[in-house]
């Protein structure tokens, strides 16, 4: 089996046995290097030199000539660059082959594209796709602009890895944390005992919390846990031996160069040590917002000025390692004790006696500018994954607004038919409606449809794949957090949107005022 057979076979299936057979099968008999490309694939370690979109839809303009406009009206349709171009320019006749490896001879293909000038790659592209079938286009494009979706999770590609290997999942998931080299021996190395000072400089796999709702508070006994608060930030470990200093997010990346300062701090600590912990925006004494933090994200460089106008720092609330001794199990308050001495900044906690002791925790949550509180079990072990009755996350309940719907455009994958990304707005002084808000989610599937059909009779105007409606239907939106900012037009940004109802019972000037997210930023953090 090659990838497209594994994708063909994923794809087709909504069954997680028959997912991770195929994926247990694909490993097994695969050539090596095609099996190292697909787990690089499917685990979403394909970053560099992607394709840019633009060069795609040059592409379908140089595919239909004078009649470039078609190929606009079929993207609408579609909804997707790489699926439409697939459809359009593959070879009907070309049949896919399901064994002889193509991952290697393809990122060689989009290596190339690289070296060559920019004018040349949509024809080069072109090229391309007249030799594949529409499966092969669809991958190729896929792979190559770093939009692959298969409906696989990371934890599923590790269990299949430890059943084809025979290994335990714990140590797969310990060893596939961090740069993955796809290599022909990739299963070799896999089985390799790691030294004692790989380990030190390997992350381990995060324990997760479960989410806890207001009713279900009330099963937990107070005295058999603690309270902390849940922090606005990046989850990540700080990882240090004798050698590095490094950071790891929970999304599995190093991002140590992102975040100089904290390395820095981290030289007074011990070697030998794995911290997890959250890192946050501004300083220990004055916390600030997610969306400040976002400018330090992905950046290549660092400059002196933005370490000055958007610091940041790490938290700590738990220990893994310190001395080179494992603490994963210990239980959380010896956790808690063994990094209580050390020279770093630390999550308070609390340890309740009452129900209303942890709700009045919770209330203040905004305030110190967090999502929520943590609820630990005192005696919890610290174990990957999300464990049951060992951590538990207690949310704020969202801010909302009413808003106005001003543009929509088609989803992806099986939305592509539909109109479901949402552009929402909300009245300014002068009596216009700003844009504050792109949402994707909370509305059923009936809704979706009934709302695409209003958005296809309503529509003033087009601009590509982007409907401009007339401003008619309010929906409430729900939010988590509201900063202030200079990038967008109503000048405030919010944290995770999504649509909590269609308010088909009030018309468009019911919305809110843009001064209503200014209210709302000023109660939450006493501005």
């Amino acid at each position: 089996m090659n990838f497209i057979g594994l994708f063909s076979a994923l794809d087709t299936s909504h069954s997680t046995h028959a997912k991770r057979d195929a994926l247990v099968e694909f490993i097994q008999t695969a050539d090596p290097l095609e099996s190292a490309l697909g787990v690089e694939a499917l685990t979403g370690r394909i970053k560099k030199n992607r394709l840019r979109p633009s060069f795609l839809r040059k592409t379908g303009m140089l595919g239909f000539g004078e009649q470039g406009w078609l190929f606009e009206e079929c993207y609408a349709t579609v909804g997707d660059l790489s699926e439409t171009l697939a459809i359009l320019f593959a070879n009907p006749e070309k049949k896919p082959h399901f064994c002889k490896p193509v991952l290697a001879h393809w990122a060689a293909q989009h290596a190339a594209l690289s070296t060559i000038d920019a004018e040349e790659i949509p024809g080069r592209i072109l090229s391309h796709l007249l030799q594949l079938s529409k499966d092969e286009a669809f991958l190729f494009l896929k792979l190559s602009t770093g939009g692959f979706r298969v409906g696989v999770s990371k934890g599923l590609v590790h269990e299949a890895i430890a059943r084809a290997t025979h290994i335990d999942r714990a140590v797969i998931e310990e060893r596939m944390m961090g740069v993955f080299n796809a290599e022909p021996d990739w299963l070799e190395k896999l089985k390799t005992p790691a030294t004692a000072e790989e380990l030190d400089a390997r992350p381990v796999p995060f324990l997760l919390a479960q989410t806890l709702s207001a009713e279900e508070i009330t099963k937990i006994d107070p005295s058999d846990v603690i309270i902390e608060y849940k922090w606005d930030g990046i989850r990540a470990q700080l990882i240090k031996t004798h050698q590095i200093t490094r950071l790891w997010s929970r999304g599995d990346q190093d991002i140590t160069e992102q975040f100089p300062e904290i390395i820095a701090a981290a030289q007074k600590l011990p070697a030998q040590l794995i911290l997890d912990g959250e890192i946050l925006a501004g300083s220990h004494e004055a916390i600030g917002s997610f969306n400040d933090l976002q400018t330090r994200l992905n950046r290549k460089r660092i400059t002196k000025k933005l370490l000055q106008t958007n610091p940041a720092f790490f938290r700590a609330y738990d220990l893994i390692r310190r001395d080179g001794l494992d603490y994963r199990d210990s239980t959380l308050v010896e956790r808690k004790d063994a990094i209580a001495d050390l020279q770093v900044s630390q999550s308070t906690f609390i340890e309740p006696t009452t129900i209303s002791s942890i709700q009045t925790m919770r209330e203040a949550a905004r305030a110190q500018s967090a999502e929520g509180v943590m609820i630990k079990r005192r005696f919890g072990l610290y174990q990957s994954g999300r464990k049951a009755n060992v951590w538990w996350k207690w949310k704020l309940d969202p801010m909302t607004a009413d808003c106005v719907l001003i543009y929509a455009q088609a989803g992806h994958g099986r939305r592509a038919a539909l109109h479901t990304d949402y552009t929402l707005a909300c009245w300014n002084d002068e009596g216009n409606l700003v844009p504050v808000a792109k949402a994707y989610t909370g509305l059923t599937d009936q809704e979706l449809k009934q709302v695409d059909k209003w958005i296809r009779a309503h529509t003033i105007n087009k601009f590509g794949p982007v409907r401009q409606v007339q401003p008619l239907q309010v929906f409430e939106l729900g939010f988590e957090g509201i900063a202030r900012s200079t990038r967008h037009k109503s000048g405030i940004a919010l944290r995770f949107p999504r649509i909590l109802r269609w308010r088909t019972d009030v018309g468009p000037m019911d919305a809110d005022q843009v001064s209503h997210f200014h209210a709302l930023m000023d109660q939450a953090y006493d501005v």
